[in-house]
């Protein structure tokens, strides 16, 4: 029983490897998936108050009359 029991040492051995090895995998890939949502949610946060600014920078620049520059009128002569 003991020489079938070695014939099948490197086969666990293997399959343990692989086991860890796609373990590893997992957490990487899952990790990855995190902080590209984590990304997205900061980018949109982003673009929700740069848009929010430019409505609010549009709707004063509405409000508040625009004045002429004053013409320079010098005395030619």
């Amino acid at each position: 029983m003991k020489s079938a029991e070695r014939g099948d040492a490197p086969r666990r051995t293997a399959q343990s490897i692989a086991d860890a090895r796609q373990k590893r995998d997992d957490d990487v890939k899952r990790q990855i998936e995190k902080e590209r949502q984590t990304l997205e949610a900061k980018v949109a946060r982003l673009r929700a108050l740069r848009l929010a600014k430019e409505a609010a920078d549009a709707i004063s620049a509405r409000a508040t009359p625009t004045q002429a520059k004053p013409r320079d009128r010098r005395v030619q002569g």
